[in-house]
């Protein structure tokens, strides 16, 4: 699988929940063969969704013709961010991404830092667009009551997130993703609900704005705020230079072994 298949796989708009996982799950496995980090969140992404498709089609909304909609037009999302990184487009890509995706392909970081990078840049920047495109109006209520239930729904698929992530992307570091756990835990209980609450309410901001020029004020708060978070996680106390050594030290583990296992496949 090369570049040139990918972006042709990234210009094709989902039209369905059923594309969104077929399609997340073939860039789970473009990203694992290409020793990509990008993937972190991908897979992270694709435990998510089905997690919700499987909701939508139980009909456990009270909306799910908008519940449907409001998770494709959130996928498209992403699609079109990583499209445009991939075409060197990345004046056309959020920033929050930009810096996702470069820790990701420049081969730094560590597993807790890309799952999160990942989250925040969907979350705290694409989610309002998301809501504001599928329209929070009418029944403002009804939405607002479906938009909180998924926060139950990935309650639930995080600790099925966090196992696949570790063992697909780090069979050796997963333990030391551990030690920081308490550091993943606090950030995915603290901010996930907090930042998607704070979503809904930048989705009412651009509802209400009267001009274009008032739209594009708070998209560009949105894009600003998302890339300041981003830099947070990216000075997280984890890049102490011990902790970086014990790192690098891990993954000449991880290699060996991996080495050693398909000598005998």
């Amino acid at each position: 699988m090369s570049q040139t298949e990918l972006i042709s796989k990234l210009q094709k708009q989902y039209q369905s929940v059923s594309e969104v996982i077929e399609n997340f799950k073939w860039l789970e496995n473009y990203f694992l063969n290409h020793n990509d980090l990008r993937g972190v969140f991908v897979t992270a992404y694709l435990h998510i969704t089905q997690s919700i498709g499987a909701a939508i089609e139980e009909e456990t909304f009270q909306n799910n013709s908008w519940s449907q909609q409001y998770l494709i037009c959130f996928a498209n999302l992403y699609r079109i961010a990583l499209l445009n990184y991939e075409k060197k487009n990345t004046d056309q890509v959020p920033k929050s991404w930009v810096i996702a995706y470069d820790l990701a392909t420049d081969k730094k970081g560590y597993i807790i830092q890309h799952l999160i990078l990942g989250i925040n840049a969907h979350i705290n920047h694409d989610l309002a667009l998301a809501l504001h495109e599928v329209s929070i109006d009418p029944s403002r209520e009804e939405k607002y009551q479906d938009h909180t239930d998924i926060n139950l729904i990935l309650g639930k698929a995080t600790e099925g997130l966090k196992r696949s992530v570790a063992e697909k992307y780090a069979p050796i570091l997963k333990r030391l993703d551990r030690v920081f756990g308490t550091i993943d835990d606090e950030i995915t209980a603290f901010s996930i609900p907090k930042a998607r609450e704070h979503s809904w309410s930048m989705s009412i901001a651009l509802t209400s704005a009267q001009t274009d020029v008032e739209r594009a004020v708070i998209q560009n708060t949105l894009d600003e705020q998302s890339a300041v978070l981003a830099r947070l996680i990216l000075a997280s106390p984890i890049q102490h230079p011990k902790v970086k050594e014990t790192v690098s030290f891990l993954k000449w583990i991880d290699q060996k072994i991996n080495w050693f296992v398909n000598l005998f496949r």
